[in-house]
């Protein structure tokens, strides 16, 4: 969909940096980076704090996008990547949770409208993570040995955590305690952690399956999100501002038709 955003300021600069992660087995891989060789096992990845105590991937593939086509491209080549197996209840069955972020990155430019400002305070970042969770999966249902019953349980492990840390803030939310929320239990969490103390917006889509048969599982599931609907987290910190550096509006153009104009006297003799 390529729609005309109205109301940009022309004196920024733009850039669109996408990344694809995967949560397998409680690990985190790239499912963006390079592999040379086709055979060679991926390299886990560490989930690190920034200085001001946001929760990232460290070394994780972050390409620059120009287009929606090239956006595509990337997310085809991960899901490509994405582990996926069979199961008695699903043909195509997700063994992994992952994670699809698009990040757009503004900064202004120079008073001479050339170059990019690269003071980190004048930058802003915003960030949208979009993630699909494994399903939970019920051992006496899916039959699972082996490998699949290992990744069963790490999934339905993830889940569990996410569902105790959403159950204590909700508690905390109502009680007004202060009890700790561990996030750190499950990579999952630990990597959305500011999103759910309030730095972020989160938004949930549950899906459920009509199926008599999965009654139990549906259930469940719809009071999972009835957990979610009553959580609510005030922001621990005000948002920033949006940073006025006192530049001449209309810079940029300025200097676009100065160039022009030059251009044209050279050419002129």
């Amino acid at each position: 969909d390529i729609t005309s955003l109205l109301g940009l300021d022309e004196d920024n600069s733009y850039a669109v940096f996408i990344s694809y992660i995967e949560i397998y087995n409680n690990s985190v891989y790239d499912l963006l980076e390079p592999t040379p060789n086709r055979n060679q096992a991926p390299q886990t990845k560490i989930i690190r704090e920034d200085c001001n105590h946001n929760m990232f991937v460290h070394g994780v593939t972050e390409l620059e996008v120009k287009s929606v086509e090239e956006a595509l491209a990337a997310f085809h080549t991960g899901q490509k990547r994405k582990r996926m197996g069979h199961t008695i209840l699903n043909a195509e069955s997700s063994r992994s949770h992952s994670v699809f972020t698009i990040r757009l990155v503004q900064s202004p430019v120079d008073q001479q409208g050339e170059y990019v400002v690269q003071e980190k305070e004048k930058i802003t970042v915003s960030q949208l993570s979009l993630v699909d969770l494994a399903g939970s999966e019920r051992t006496n249902r899916t039959k699972n040995t082996g490998q699949r019953l290992r990744e069963a349980g790490n999934i339905n492990n993830s889940l569990m955590t996410l569902r105790n840390c959403l159950e204590i803030l909700r508690e905390n939310n109502m009680t007004g305690g202060a009890k700790k929320v561990p996030y750190r239990d499950s990579k999952l969490t630990h990597l959305f952690k500011n999103f759910f103390d309030g730095e972020g917006a989160v938004k949930m889509i549950v899906c459920i399956n009509p199926r008599s048969e999965d009654y139990d599982e549906t259930a469940q599931v719809m009071k999972f999100a009835e957990i979610t609907q009553e959580v609510q987290i005030a922001r621990q910190t005000p948002m920033r501002p949006v940073m006025e550096i006192g530049l001449t509006p209309g810079r940029r153009k300025a200097n676009q038709l100065f160039r022009q104009a030059l251009h044209i006297m050279e050419e002129n003799g």
